[in-house]
């Protein structure tokens, strides 16, 4: 799926800010997850990585040379293939999760942030929302044009390694079913409402479907 620069800079709003009520298609795709800390925390995590690499999308040409990671953080540098440097726990027990759930081995960052090209059909959704469902439970909202099956193997790593401690989905879910909050906020409630047939993602499919791998 290909992302304009305009699409990126609206997905880095909604990252940063939350996304308006009104600008949410009729169909999103969920993730359900249960985390080890609390959701606050986790989100936080997730948008500290999530940002820089929306903002590499942005500034970078991408052309197969390795992309800075100066202010993608330590912690998921070194938790990836061949990292060095310290992992955090939360991160060392997602990745074990991750490779248990998925029978593949950690990302190299590298290969991550390339997911990110503009230009390549790699990634099949873009943020939306991070709700909160319970104390340690939340769910992450994606605009996945309408599909119920893409490649986003790349947000699975994230989650695992940000915390999170099982993850179901994606499923297509009716957006009246994102309740936000005015003002908006990062963190919001979901609201009660129906899925409207999403179709599990196959973990045998949930591979990076040939879009994993950098050419040099």
């Amino acid at each position: 799926m290909m992302h304009e620069t305009e699409d990126i800079e609206q997905e880095r709003s909604r990252l940063s800010h939350g996304p308006a009520s009104q600008d949410a298609p009729p169909v999103l795709c969920a993730f359900d997850l249960r985390t080890s800390c609390p959701v606050d925390a986790f989100g936080l995590r997730v948008r500290s990585v999530l940002d820089p690499a929306l903002h590499l999308a942005l500034s970078q040409p991408f052309e197969g040379d390795d992309l800075p990671v100066g202010g993608i953080p330590d912690w998921f540098v070194a938790v990836g293939r061949g990292g060095t440097g310290p992992v955090p726990d939360f991160a060392a027990r997602g990745r074990e999760r991750y490779t248990a759930a998925f029978g593949q081995g950690p990302w190299d960052v590298q290969e991550w942030l390339y997911q990110f090209d503009p230009e390549s059909e790699f990634r099949g959704w873009a943020w939306w929302h991070l709700t909160r469902s319970g104390d340690r439970q939340a769910r992450i909202w994606v605009d996945s044009w309408g599909e119920s099956f893409f490649a986003c193997d790349e947000l699975r790593w994230l989650t695992y390694v940000s915390g999170a401690e099982d993850v179901s989905g994606p499923a297509l879910v009716r957006s009246a079913a994102l309740v936000i909050p005015e003002p908006s906020h990062p963190v919001a409630r979901e609201g009660p409402g129906p899925g409207v047939g999403g179709c599990p993602h196959p973990r045998a499919a949930a591979r990076r479907m040939g879009g994993g791998t950098r050419e040099k």
